[in-house]
């Protein structure tokens, strides 16, 4: 029997361009899906005014479908979003480096970093998928949904009134 190599590892122009698809799907799924909304009230009232929407609808919504993903139940509304969370990916490559990024969640101090990458609901539910109670994934949330929300209303309340 001839011994078998390893497989031959992409060359690095080919994982960065697949890293790149990934981040994109990531930006798009939210971004381009309500980031206009405040752009358009950063660019009507201002950018206070679309920074303190941000917060005022991004931190309750986050904090609540960790709430609901945690629970027995999550009930119908919960379940429609965090359903779309787990989308399957077009691209086997780009669902590879999605779960690579989920994998890199491993407890508060990942957590909430990889929260300004996948946003501040995933990182607390892949911690309670692996076992943490939901109370420590609840109190995580609160970081998480804060940290994203700023990500946020930085990008779409503050960027759109400078240019």
């Amino acid at each position: 029997m001839e011994p078998t190599s390893a497989p031959a590892r992409p060359a690095l122009a080919v994982v960065l361009w697949w890293w790149a698809v990934t981040l994109a799907v990531l930006v798009v799924l939210d971004d381009l899906t309500f980031g206009p909304f405040f752009w358009a009230i950063s660019r009507l009232a201002g950018p206070g005014w679309a920074m303190a929407a941000v917060y005022a609808i991004y931190v309750p919504v986050q904090l609540f479908l960790v709430r609901r993903g945690t629970a027995e139940e999550p009930g119908p509304v919960a379940h429609w979003f965090l359903r779309r969370l787990d989308l399957e990916r077009r691209f086997e490559r780009v669902g590879h480096n999605e779960e690579r990024l989920h994998s890199r969640v491993v407890g508060a101090g990942s957590a909430v970093p990889l929260s300004l990458v996948i946003g501040g609901v995933l990182p607390p539910l892949l911690l309670w998928r692996r076992g943490f109670s939901a109370d420590f994934v609840r109190r995580v949330a609160i970081v998480t949904a804060v940290v994203y929300a700023t990500e946020f209303a930085l990008l779409h309340g503050l960027l759109p009134s400078l240019v």
